[in-house]
């Protein structure tokens, strides 16, 4: 036990050093009676009979002081060792050995390791309850203020399926330790191995869970666990793992490329590192990686070398996700698909992937037709090479299933991205962490059709993940707060959709999208709470946002020259006839043609409904308000020309209102208007403002240059 220092102050508790750990082996018969032998198995077989033989039947750290040699062995510990008793204890002891080699500490320095630390006779004959060993554990880790956790196997680490492991993660936290990671040779070795396949990263991080971590003794856990929910949360304990894991891999993959024997070899690492930085959503160092691995591919092995133009194509996909016009991005894509088609053949998982980059970048770029064919042939070569249980195979269903939507094909899309869902439960089960991309693409199925519940269900469950995987900056993370605070809105819950898209603005004002999406649903949430001060001002900031990039709002309509300019825009983006344009009914999902209806009584914006469902009362499905408090939005075309009509008459225009009149009323032959929504035709001599129709709703509308 440490001893008070004069000033009252607690030293560090004592521990062994490393080079003790080497001298017990010797001791008890070196290497080969350690063979095999956990920790568990060490301190059964050698610690106890070891320590018996003292006349108090002390913890190892003790007898060891009272060995003449002691002061040699037993110092004030530097740092707190977490590990697993069932790892094998001569990968443990080899572990902290790499870990001291890389970090410059000699075999002097020592550490606080429960098995040799703790009294372990006290512990089996059960002398002491939990909260003796919890403060114990607690002022230990305190004290020292390093901790470094024994990782095996790397991609599923034993410790953090053990809650004592947990906790000491949890106090590490709390008591602001350092905390670092150590890895045996052989494990090291092994992640070496895996890095280089795309998906080892994100199946290590689906491995690490700490609320299902275990303890020998049930009440331990529940104790334990209340202090993490009180304090930490479980989100943040993973997190930290997730965040010193990767930054020992890229630490790792850097001493690769920099001690790599050959170009060759470094332009491999390079382009695991950019696979890293990609996963991590760090695009700009991807994208550095990613260039320095094709200039050593395309100089040292040229275009007849299929690694060429894979890294070419990882080069070309973090360029699109920077922003890079998509059109030098396809023909960078085609160019890799070429060859990769020469040299490998369709069917070959590169060519496949850069299949499914190109598909992604003509769904960025609106090119849904294109987009859906190649997905389509992708998932039946990948269905047909690998199976639909394959990662690959799954990733492109979801990405199918987003393209449909964006093509307003609800409902098969929702096919396809349940059908994955089902999939993905069979395979990996309700509670793994790799199911979050599939639950955010059936939120957004579900939003669109007017299933809010579900679309909230399914956005919460992956915002979770994602906050524990990725963290509270990480994009994906950022995205699903801001839809998860639209989904609240749209079922009338204000307090907290105004909750989380604030917080969202405050935290990522930096972000112009998300600070846009933001401001333009906080605008319809003030709506909805009769706010309209504050609705008119975050609409104005949503729309100064959006013309900043590059797209034009149109809403005031008061004179001839804006109504002229926004016939324009219509006719540029052909939407000349009498139909909201890629808007679909929440009934019967076909584009709404005619009217638009929307309930008043519900949150602004949230359902919409075409006339014939309203007429057929399939409102009532979504919305349980009487058919009288549904009101009426005329199309773009028709509104646009009605309000010229009326500034026309208003302006005594009559020449060319006749003139006007006539175009409206073929517009509204051929697009079979009903005659009760027309406007009626006004005379020179009558003013009769009852007849003019206005919409029921101020509305905006977007188009991007």
């Amino acid at each position: 036990m440490a001893e008070l220092q004069d000033d009252g102050a607690q030293p560090k508790p004592h521990g062994l050093t490393l080079g003790f750990f080497k001298r017990f082996i010797e001791l008890h018969g070196g290497r080969a009676a350690f063979t095999n032998l956990t920790t568990g198995d060490v301190c059964t077989r050698f610690l106890l009979p070891y320590t018996a033989a003292t006349k108090f039947q002390l913890s190892l750290v003790d007898h060891v002081r009272q060995q003449p040699d002691g002061h040699l062995y037993a110092k004030p510990a530097m740092w707190f060792v977490s590990h697993a008793w069932s790892y094998l204890y001569l990968d443990v002891v080899d572990a902290l050995d790499d870990f001291f080699q890389e970090n410059g500490l000699d075999d002097s320095v020592a550490v606080w390791f429960c098995t040799f630390c703790n009294n372990q006779h006290e512990i089996k004959e059960q002398t002491y309850d939990f909260d003796h060993w919890f403060g114990i554990f607690r002022s230990s880790l305190r004290e020292i203020g390093n901790v470094v956790m024994v990782m095996s196997p790397w991609n599923n680490p034993t410790t953090l399926t053990r809650t004592w492991c947990v906790f000491e993660l949890y106090a590490s936290i709390v008591e602001n330790a350092r905390f670092e990671i150590a890895m045996g040779r052989s494990q090291k070795e092994s992640f070496l191995q895996d890095i280089r396949h795309d998906l080892a990263f994100t199946q290590m991080l689906a491995t690490i869970q700490s609320e299902k971590s275990q303890t020998t003794i049930p009440s331990d856990r529940d104790n334990i666990f209340k202090l993490i929910r009180d304090e930490v949360g479980f989100a943040k304990l993973d997190r930290m793992v997730f965040g010193t894991i990767e930054e020992w891999m890229l630490r790792t993959v850097d001493k690769q490329i920099a001690s790599a024997s050959s170009p060759e070899s470094k332009a491999e690492w390079l382009f695991t590192k950019g696979e890293l930085y990609g996963t991590k959503g760090l695009m700009n160092e991807a994208s550095i990686a990613s260039r320095e691995c094709y200039d050593i591919y395309r100089r040292e092995k040229g275009e007849q070398f299929a690694g060429t133009w894979k890294a070419l194509a990882q080069l070309a996909t973090t360029q699109m996700y920077l922003g890079h016009p998509f059109g030098e991005v396809e023909m960078i894509y085609r160019d890799v698909l070429t060859h990769q088609e020469e040299l490998l053949s369709r069917d070959h998982e590169d060519t496949l992937a850069t299949m499914n980059y190109l598909a992604y970048g003509d769904l960025n770029s609106r090119q849904y037709e294109a987009c859906v064919s190649i997905l389509k042939e992708c998932f039946e070569r990948r269905c047909r090479l690998h199976g639909e249980e394959h990662p690959w195979t799954r990733e492109t269903m979801t990405t199918l299933g987003s393209a449909l939507r964006f093509q307003n094909k609800i409902k098969e899309a929702l096919q396809w991205t349940s059908r994955c869902f089902d999939v993905e439960l069979r395979v990996l089960g309700a509670d793994d962490p790799q199911l979050y991309r599939t639950r955010t693409s059936m939120g957004f199925d579900y939003l669109d059709l007017g299933d809010f519940a579900r679309a909230e269900d399914n956005f919460e469950a992956a915002r979770g993940v994602c906050r524990r995987i990725f963290g509270p900056d990480h994009t994906n993370t950022i995205n699903l707060d801001v839809i998860l605070g639209e989904t609240y809105r749209r079922q009338g819950k204000y307090a907290d959709a105004e909750d989380i898209l604030l917080l969202c603005l405050k935290d990522h004002a930096n972000i112009p999208r998300t600070k846009e999406h933001c401001y333009k649903w906080l605008g319809s949430l003030y709506l909805g709470t009769q706010d309209y001060d504050q609705a008119a001002s975050c609409l104005k900031e949503a729309i100064a946002l959006m013309s900043a990039q590059r797209w034009n709002a149109t809403g005031e309509l008061e004179h001839l020259d804006k109504i002229d300019s926004f016939d324009k825009e219509l006719h540029d983006t052909d939407w000349t006839q009498d139909l909201w344009k890629n808007i679909a009914c929440h009934s019967c999902q076909s584009e709404i043609h005619g009217m638009q209806f929307v309930c008043s009584a519900c949150p602004p914006l949230s359902l919409r409904f075409c006339g014939e469902c309203v007429d057929l009362d399939k409102h009532v499905a979504f919305c349980k308000h009487s058919r009288d408090l549904m009101e009426g939005q005329k199309p773009p075309m028709r509104y646009l020309q009605e309000k010229r009509l009326e500034i026309l008459a208003t302006n005594s225009n009559w020449s060319e209102y006749d003139q006007r009149y006539l175009m409206y009323k073929v517009y509204c032959d051929e697009n079979k208007v009903p005659s009760n929504e027309r406007l009626r035709k006004q005379r020179p001599t009558k003013e009769d403002e009852d007849d003019k129709v206005a919409c029921c709703f101020p509305f905006f509308f977007w188009r991007q240059s």
